[in-house]
């Protein structure tokens, strides 16, 4: 994930580097052609040479200062020239406008009349761009999520996203690490819409040893959410989880299936379930279930054999909500927390 931008962060700090010492350059060579300029009169040379020795022993003393020394100050078509070697990476890689001007914005916060040398021009640019997708990211530490799961009982989560987004198997991984943390758990089947999402479910369900409760297929979902919850009280479970329908394409019907589950089952967290490898499908999802029902955080799958990364900085982005797990393969293991610190050290490589 994100090895589309690393490059370009590095040519971006290179291009730099290069001015700085081109600078230099350009400044050597003009003291020198005025070291050496021809004289007009032969009464002057001998003068003339002396001075010149002079000058020349001057410049080598400051090429050996400024071997430390040379810098240059951030200008604005610095920090432009910078952006646009990778905005188009960005872009290209499903990382939405909004979040593609603030990045802009921060730089010029960061960057703008810095005076920077040569030997830290890497670290400074680096920081600035580290610190701007720091400020777009917002993540939830897993040990704060499982104090609020073990706030109330039972606690209800609602999971919802399209077909395809990895919602079932998220589910079950969910309930994996709250079982590992000492918890009994309840899963609701109220995706009574997809074929064989019941028995997917099912199979999940045995294999980690927790509760079912499912209905018919066809049956309202908001019913068996209702039950789920019932049941859970009724064994002193800790936690609901509620598995949903999605669709292909996010009509009318299902936004209005999901309202009533969710008022139904009041969840004290309903998690967006997106597909890392859907890009800005994957963001504009988000922002509609996010407007339409509402959401308190995200978990993106396939996030392991995601090389863009651009949903993910897009989905926190936009939707002002924390990423709360990334899924990384398809055992019950591989959800793991996102942590914003980590995620941008290693998109800047």
């Amino acid at each position: 994930m994100f090895d589309f931008i690393k490059k370009k962060i590095k040519d971006s700090i290179n291009v730099i580097q290069k001015k700085i010492v081109g600078e230099e350059k350009a400044e050597e060579a003009v003291k020198e052609k005025e070291t050496n300029k021809p004289q007009k009169s032969v009464e002057t040379h001998k003068a003339t040479e002396h001075h010149n020795v002079a000058q020349k022993a001057v410049v080598v003393e400051k090429k050996k200062e400024k071997r430390h020394i040379i810098s240059h100050k951030i200008t604005e078509s610095d920090i432009d020239e910078i952006y646009l070697g990778i905005k188009s990476a960005l872009a290209e890689n499903n990382v939405a406008l909004s979040v593609l001007d603030d990045i802009h914005k921060d730089l010029k916060t960061e960057l703008m009349g810095k005076e920077i040398s040569v030997l830290n021009t890497r670290s400074e640019i680096e920081y600035a761009i580290k610190k701007s997708i720091e400020s777009v990211l917002l993540s939830y530490p897993e040990e704060k999520f499982l104090s609020e799961v073990r706030s109330k009982k039972p606690y209800v989560l609602l999971l919802v996203g399209v077909n395809g987004s990895g919602k079932t198997t998220t589910l079950a991984k969910l309930a994996n690490l709250l079982k590992k943390n000492g918890m009994n758990i309840t899963v609701s089947a109220s995706d009574t819409f997809r074929a064989a999402s019941i028995e997917q479910l099912a199979i999940h369900c045995k294999n980690l040893g927790i509760d079912l409760v499912k209905h018919n297929y066809g049956a309202d979902p908001a019913a068996v959410a209702f039950d789920a919850i019932k049941h859970a009280k009724n064994v002193n479970s800790d936690v609901v989880l509620i598995d949903t329908a999605g669709r292909s394409d996010i009509n009318k019907n299902l936004i209005e299936e999901l309202k009533k589950v969710k008022r139904v089952s009041k969840p004290d967290k309903t998690i967006f379930i997106g597909d890392a490898l859907a890009g800005n499908d994957a963001v504009n999802q988000a922002r509609i279930f996010d407007s339409e029902i509402g959401i308190d955080a995200s978990i993106l799958s396939k996030a392991d054999v995601d090389k863009k990364g651009g949903a993910v900085l897009s989905i926190a982005h936009t939707t002002k909500k924390p990423v709360l797990f990334l899924g990384t393969g398809q055992g019950y293991d591989d959800l793991i927390n996102f942590d914003i610190e980590k995620t941008a050290k290693f998109i800047m490589g």
